[in-house]
């Protein structure tokens, strides 16, 4: 990253207000710690394919944060972090209530807690909670010439690069000098604005950018995630998307599941959910 400390947003995102005064929270079950002070937040909408089936393809669009700090940085789920923060908050206060809802539970890091490295956290079904750390290795860009789009009212110029299995095309802006962009996507002179793959599967849009100028602490929450390989964690991925509720039961065997379509007619168990991960290699 370069001139960091010289970078001025022009445009300027009015992130919603903090749940609460001193709240800091993704997983408040979880034990965390300080890893940076965040100088700049990034905002982007990520829209995916969930699953395809037959007749339908299910598209799902969540919130995201792209922090930057003077050493790290953190992409995570930003509706994740808001209902999670609410149930802390309840929590402190006594209450048993607890917001549920489908958010994206992954996040990245990059230079935490080891510099030159990605770690991907996150959890399955809510019981197994794994990292795994890579070295920052960048992508391979090729600048796609001629290529000019205004986003937020930067100029941005168009690369595209083979990567973790997918062909991206990514929107950079030279006039916001940072090697950042959502998810492991990076390596590029400018901040990356726009991205997607081929297939459109993936995309990432950016809604806004602010400097931030009160105290606001990067959290790391891996401290009790368990290391393991990334075949491994996809491996557990696909064991939870065969069989849910056999998964579930496997580790919370006291739990009855039941499901409806709403008049109380019961539903069969859902078998072999389609797994789209954003990594394919």
């Amino acid at each position: 990253m370069r001139n960091m400390s010289a970078v001025l947003f022009a445009a300027v995102l009015m992130l919603p207000a903090a749940v609460k005064a001193g709240v800091e929270s993704f997983n408040f079950r979880m034990k965390q710690e300080v890893c940076d002070t965040v100088r700049y937040e990034i905002a982007y909408d990520m829209t995916f394919v969930k699953g395809v089936w037959t007749d339908k393809v299910d598209t799902l669009t969540e919130p995201m944060r792209l922090e930057i700090g003077d050493r790290a940085m953190r992409f995570y789920s930003y509706a994740a972090f808001r209902s999670d923060s609410l149930n802390a908050v309840n929590a402190a206060n006594g209450s048993n209530e607890s917001l549920f809802g489908e958010y994206v539970s992954w996040q990245v890091y990059r230079n935490y807690p080891k510099d030159g490295s990605f770690t991907f956290l996150d959890d399955v079904a809510g019981v197994n909670y794994f990292a795994v750390t890579e070295p920052v290795k960048s992508p391979e860009w090729t600048p796609v010439a001629d290529s000019v789009a205004t986003i937020l009212g930067y100029q941005c110029r168009l690369a595209t690069a083979w990567y973790k299995g997918r062909q991206w095309f990514v929107w950079y802006a030279d006039d916001i000098p940072m090697d950042a962009g959502p998810w492991k996507l990076c390596g590029l002179p400018g901040l990356i604005l726009r991205a997607y793959d081929a297939k459109r599967q993936y995309v990432f849009e950016v809604t806004g950018l602010r400097n931030v100028t009160e105290p606001k602490p990067m959290m790391y929450q891996g401290l009790d995630y368990e290391p393991v390989s990334n075949a491994t964690l996809v491996k557990e991925y696909k064991r939870y998307n065969a069989d849910p509720f056999g998964y579930d039961r496997l580790y919370n065997p006291d739990v009855v599941i039941v499901t409806d379509d709403g008049s109380g007619n019961p539903l069969p168990a859902p078998k072999n959910i389609p797994f789209i991960p954003i990594e394919l290699q």
